[in-house]
């Protein structure tokens, strides 16, 4: 990667930069994201699904949850509301995100 205009030092004017993580935009950026993301939900216990790989089921006792995952928006359903809340509480703290609202919509499909 070449320096941004106005950035290189004199003495480094011929010189290339080494990347040692993804940027944001780069081809590799989405993959390296997605990456971290499957690990970080197989630490915190969810289980991917072979059949779609956006879909990621949680199982405590007889307490389920869904994660579903498209991009950068993720949608939590589960049938109790504490648990499903507690359960996105941590998954917020790892990704430092926050929770918009309740689901009306989600990839154009009404909740209700």
């Amino acid at each position: 990667m070449e320096f941004p205009e106005g950035f290189a030092p004199p003495h480094l004017k011929n010189k290339v930069l080494r990347l040692l993580h993804t940027l944001y935009g780069l081809k590799q950026a989405g993959l390296a994201w997605w990456n971290e993301l499957n690990e970080s939900m197989k630490e915190l216990g969810f289980e991917q699904l072979k059949t779609d790989t956006s879909l990621f089921i949680y199982k405590e006792g007889n307490q389920i949850i869904v994660a579903i995952i498209y991009v950068d928006n993720t949608l939590f359903w589960g049938p109790s509301k504490a648990f499903v809340e507690k359960v996105k509480a941590v998954f917020m703290k790892r990704w430092e995100c926050h929770n918009l609202r309740k689901a009306k919509e989600f990839l154009q499909m009404n909740i209700h």
